[in-house]
């Protein structure tokens, strides 16, 4: 009898096993939400602090989801393991679960399944098995390097400040860590609002968080750049979105402000601070200074770029770069009579109707999020919404209202933090994964639009 249970028992874990490792989307959701899961049963451990398991929960998922929104000052309630804890959900988080399983295969040198392979081909966009671990070794060591010279910058600037070498290593490599991969944590209690005047960590953290926003792929034809060497249509729209977005962001943020949260700054700090929230806002979720205070000009830049987010490949979130951009080029193109050309490449239809769906359903799920925040929690419906979009765009930026969600506003913003990291990507794999199997002309519907 026991032997009969058994095998029914690893039969039908057989059977879920394989239903999660045929496509990717479901083996996404599924092992982001298994990491989730873990990450807030082994917070809630005493060992690692004193958080109540929904707060572990809370704080797991936003690790996880590089999102760095917390109901609890990570500095005072969790202890030093808890605090390495969190650093490694958030470097699983940043490198993403698929990344990290294919490289144990890799290393180890098994054999994937025909179903991993294709589900691993299809997330990395690679034609080869070969093309994989070239992606994948690519993504660590640029990762790794990265964060490594971003600590060691950090760790010093740290030490020299405190006087403190131990003080200097533990935020030197869990800010870096925390900036690559675009969570926001910091294991200071009012974030890095008390270094808003140090050039050294405000631009050390910038650069580390726009360099894990976009791909590892693109970042690498940076130097092209510099030779005057032709890009890619999708590194083109990579950088030149990117670029057009912070200076925007700095712009807006510095004349909205000017007079206002950072009116008692030095104009270079003013400048530096104006930048760095525009850095920050693209899913970083950082804070130099007193966002409760931001004038409505700043409000709404920051609500935009939260919602545009990073490039694709990269830790960010948000609708993504490219999305953005191809709207407005099919947008421009409209009105212009012109074909969705750029640099003498046709933007396919399909695309266009992929990042319109993507939007839609992004704005959809953002809405319902914050309709149920306003409609159940007794605080400021402005910073409320801040806060469904910082969650949804896994930025972590905060107007200082976490910690005054309830019970249900906690499970609410979490649910927002989960699908702003898994949706995006979930949709697009769905819809690369549909086929048109018929090819049927009918007759043109005519449709008024006013």
């Amino acid at each position: 009898m026991k032997k009969f249970f058994k095998r029914v028992y690893s039969s039908f874990l057989s059977k879920i096993y394989d239903e999660i490792v045929k496509s990717p989307v479901r083996i996404l959701p599924v092992t982001f939400l298994f990491l989730c899961i873990l990450g807030g049963i082994i917070l809630d451990l005493p060992c690692c602090g004193k958080m109540s398991f929904i707060d572990a929960l809370f704080t797991s998922v936003s690790g996880v989801c590089v999102t760095g929104l917390s109901v609890q000052d990570i500095s005072t309630e969790l202890n030093f393991f808890g605090q390495i804890i969190l650093m490694l959900l958030i470097q699983a988080g940043g490198l993403g679960i698929m990344s990290i399983s294919s490289i144990i295969f890799l290393l180890l040198g098994k054999k994937m399944s025909v179903t991993y392979e294709k589900n691993a081909r299809s997330m990395f966009d690679a034609e080869s098995k070969d093309e994989i671990k070239e992606s994948l070794l690519l993504i660590f060591k640029y990762t790794f390097l990265l964060e490594f010279i971003g600590f060691i910058i950090l760790a010093v600037r740290f030490s020299h400040l405190t006087n403190d070498i131990f003080y200097g290593l533990k935020q030197g490599i869990f800010i870096a860590v925390s900036a690559f991969c675009n969570a926001g944590f910091a294991l200071i209690s009012d974030n890095l609002i008390s270094y808003n005047n140090d050039t050294t960590i405000l631009l050390t953290v910038s650069f580390l968080i726009i360099l894990g926003g976009i791909s590892p792929v693109i970042a690498i034809t940076l130097p092209k750049i510099f030779k005057g060497e032709k890009l890619s249509p999708v590194a083109k729209i990579v950088f030149t979105s990117t670029i057009a977005l912070l200076f925007i962001g700095t712009f807006f943020i510095l004349i909205s402000s000017y007079n206002g949260v950072l009116k008692d700054m030095s104009f270079a700090d003013k400048l530096l601070n104006a930048w760095f929230q525009s850095v920050s806002a693209r899913t970083a979720g950082f804070s130099s200074i007193d966002l409760s205070n931001i004038s409505c000009v700043s409000y709404l830049t920051l609500i935009f770029l939260m919602i545009i987010g990073g490039s694709p490949g990269g830790t960010a979130g948000g609708i993504k770069t490219t999305t953005f951009a191809v709207l407005i080029i099919t947008t421009y193109n409209i009105f212009t009579g012109r074909k969705n050309i750029i640099r003498n490449r046709e933007i396919p239809h399909e695309t266009i109707y992929k990042a319109i769906a993507l939007i839609f359903i992004y704005i959809f799920v953002l809405i319902i999020s914050c309709l149920l925040l306003l409609t159940t929690q007794i605080i400021p419906h402005t910073k409320l919404v801040f806060e469904a979009v910082s969650a949804m765009g896994t930025v972590g930026l905060s107007m200082g209202i976490t910690s005054q969600l309830d019970t249900f506003g906690k499970i609410v913003i979490i649910l927002t933090m989960f699908l702003g990291r898994v949706f995006p990507a979930m949709i697009i794999y769905y819809l690369n994964s549909r086929t048109n199997e018929y090819y049927l002309s009918y007759p043109k519907a005519k449709i008024s639009l006013t």
